[in-house]
Parts: C-alpha cells; structure tokens; sequence
C-alpha cells in the first residue's frame, strides 16, 4: 500500500454552521490501523477504533446497525456497531479485500477479493456465506436498490461483472474505460457510474440495455464517486488533479470542477454539504455542495482513504471512545 508524507496544519474542531441533522462519518485510515468516528456537525473526531491491518474499504448499513470495514494487509474485515462504535466482529480472509458493500436489507456484506478476484459473501455477523468468480483485480462493488444484482469493477479487465445475489451467479460483463475502480449506483437505481483511474473519465452504464451509454472525461486519477439527493449531480474525486469534478447527470458534462485537500480519495453528500477525504493531509474536507467553497475539515488519522459508503445518521453513544 501507498505511504504519504502528511500535511502540516490541519482545522480540527472547526464547525460549518446550523446544518440540520449533520451525519456522521467513519473514515478509514490506513496508515494508522483504524477508523476515525467524527460528529459531521461539530466537525470533531469523536472516537479513533482499532480494527484490522491497513483498513481502506467502508460501507455503513444502517438498517443492520453496524459499519463494515476492508482491512486488506489482515487480511480482514471487522464491523462496527454503530450505536456504540465498538467493533463487534471480525473475520480473516485468504486474500485481500478493498471494496466493501452491504445489502439493502442489511443481511449480507460483499467483499472483492483483490487477489482470488472473487467476490466473497458473509451474514450481518461477518460468517462465510459464498463466493462467485469475477473479473481480475475486483475493486469497487455496488447493489442494486432491490437488492438482486450485485456489480464489481474488474480493474484489470476493464469491465464490470454482473452478479445474481439470490444464485451468486455471473449474469454478464459490461466493458467501460482503462481501470474503473469506484462504482456508484443513480439514487433511482437506473444508471452505474465506474470511474476510470487510467483513462480519467467516468463510464455510466445504462442497466437496462447492460452497456455503456456515455464517457465523461473527468480530472486525472478519478477516485471515489457520490450523488446529492436526487441524483442530479455526481461528484468525482479526483486524486492526482487535487478536485472534485461535478457532473450534470442529465446533460453527462462536467459542469464544475472545484479544488480540494491533497489527493482526495473518498466521497459523499449530505444536504448542502459535499465531504471529501485527503489522503494527504490527513483530513476530512466538507465543501459547499453548490459552490464548492471549503466550509471546514477535521483532521483524521494517518493516511485516510473513506473507499465507500463512510456517512451515517446513527449517533454513538458516549461510550464510544478511543
């Protein structure tokens, strides 16, 4: 895995204003071996959590109760219980992992296997379920809003497996640009956006007709992607262009592209607030989710990556401490 120098002066306690219901955010740090727990409204790292070696991939799951994190040099994967910010399970894997999803209903965690290049299945309580073959180097996965079809980004393949979730079983690969690595699914479920880290585009694939319908040219290295709430836009980081390009979802150009921290990494959106994740200067970045002005950060732990879904509206209880 990468190794950073960080950044020196960090804003750790800055506040953003009368956001309503703020969410809280789980970021995974790296280089530390843990995950920050930060209250989105104070804008303060409330808990720092031990989990496994190198963590990287996360998915919060609400209805489950618990944050389920990739832990690729375990090689593990560990969930915390969102309630208490405590991990409550943990389970070794052959290979190494880096994306990580959750069901809608909360019953199964998907895990990509970098190296087997399989997507490896588990309960809420992290026991073996399953596996199916996919493509090479698996990264990114997203689920369906039903639940039914489950897609991995091939890194190496340039394309993308359908999974069945009831058979896991392949149902078909789609071809998008050079190295998607995060895949995000429109809030309606009709569209899957890839981003393509080698070609530095974004790929969106129609579901319905299972091909690529459009390739948006974004910043160099595009990372992570999130939707605001009505899956109008899409904000993209972009990792060695230090931005964020925004993507009119409608017109399939990019409209905006707004300077962040160093090498941004994970993404997501809450009402008026767009959070970005540097891995570079060790932080957590909220921006204005209309102007793209910096409202704030907090700083994290060492080198932070937040690859999934990392915000939650379940708060800790206050035991939850380092």
């Amino acid at each position: 895995m990468r190794c950073f120098a960080t950044a020196a002066l960090l804003c750790l306690g800055c506040t953003i204003g009368p956001v309503r219901a703020a969410p809280w955010a789980y970021v995974t740090n790296q280089g530390s071996d843990d995950v920050s727990i930060v209250d989105g409204e104070r804008l303060t790292e409330t808990a720092r959590v031990p989990v496994g070696r190198s963590p990287a991939g996360v998915s919060v799951s609400e209805v489950a109760g618990r944050v389920y994190i990739s832990n690729p040099d375990g090689p593990s994967l560990s969930a915390i219980e969102l309630s208490s910010g405590r991990v409550v399970a943990e389970v070794a894997l052959s290979g190494a992992a880096v994306g990580i999803a959750t069901s809608p209903d909360g019953r199964r965690v998907y895990a990509a296997d970098w190296y087997a290049h399989r997507l490896r299945v588990f309960d809420a309580g992290l026991a073996p379920v399953g596996s199916v073959a996919v493509g090479h180097a698996p990264a990114g996965i997203a689920v369906s809003t039903a639940g039914d079809r489950i897609y991995v980004a091939n890194r190496d393949d340039n394309d993308i497996t359908v999974i069945d979730a009831a058979g896991l079983s392949p149902l078909a690969r789609i071809g998008v640009g050079e190295h998607p690595f995060a895949l995000a699914l429109t809030p309606d479920g009709q569209r899957l956006l890839a981003a393509n880290v080698v070609s530095n585009d974004v790929s969106v694939i129609d579901l319905a007709e299972a091909r690529e319908i459009a390739r948006v040219p974004v910043g160099s290295a595009p990372y992570g992607i999130a939707f605001d709430g009505d899956g109008a836009r899409a904000f993209v980081t972009n990792q060695h262009a230090d931005s964020l390009s925004v993507i009119d979802m409608a017109r399939l150009e990019v409209t905006a592209t707004w300077p962040t921290a160093e090498y941004p990494e994970g993404v997501a959106w809450s009402p008026r607030r767009v959070w970005v994740v540097s891995w570079m200067e060790e932080r957590l970045q909220v921006l204005d989710d209309a102007s793209g002005r910096p409202l704030g950060s907090v700083a994290l732990g060492s080198n932070p990556r937040g690859f999934g879904k990392f915000l939650s509206h379940t708060a800790p209880r206050p035991a939850a401490g380092r």
